[in-house]
């Protein structure tokens, strides 16, 4: 049962379900190709949270997949309904973060904006906005490190 002021989301059958507890993190557009076949869009759309900040349910029925070496991010999917559910990301001496698909949530709108591009060499088509576009491996990297990093020692 969804809390009445949390963003509440999950795959499209429900079997597996979240609720922020605390705030995102932030909110960026990847447009690697590990991404778009994962989101079947042209981009991923994410939200970025502290574990401690989500109740999960249904976590029994999530098959993660690693797509690259090191298994630095795990792509979650429903076991039941294959709908993209959650990502995590496993990154030593960090506190543990999940990655949400915007896709997931109930109410897309109650997020903060997007903060930035990264991966956008492969991007499938422009995005007319004010937002940096990190391209390549290493600038989308730590662009991406540099969000996190800087939203975990704010808080």
């Amino acid at each position: 049962m969804p809390l009445s002021d949390h963003p509440h989301g999950g795959c499209s059958c429900q079997k597996v379900s979240f609720d922020l507890t605390g705030p995102v993190l932030f909110r960026a557009l990847c447009h690697c190709t590990i991404c778009q076949r994962f989101n079947a869009a042209p981009y991923g759309d994410v939200v970025a949270v502290r574990a401690r900040d989500v109740l999960l349910e249904g976590v029994e029925n999530i098959a993660y997949r690693s797509h690259r070496q090191p298994p630095i991010v795990s792509r979650g999917r429903c076991a039941s309904c294959d709908g993209v559910a959650i990502e995590r990301l496993n990154l030593p001496l960090m506190p543990r973060v999940y990655l949400f698909p915007v896709q997931t949530f109930a109410d897309p709108a109650a997020l903060p904006d997007p903060g930035f591009h990264i991966f956008y060499d492969k991007r499938q088509q422009d995005h007319a906005d004010d937002l940096p576009k990190s391209s390549g491996y290493l600038p989308s990297e730590l662009r991406f490190t540099g969000a996190l990093l800087g939203s975990l020692l704010k808080r």
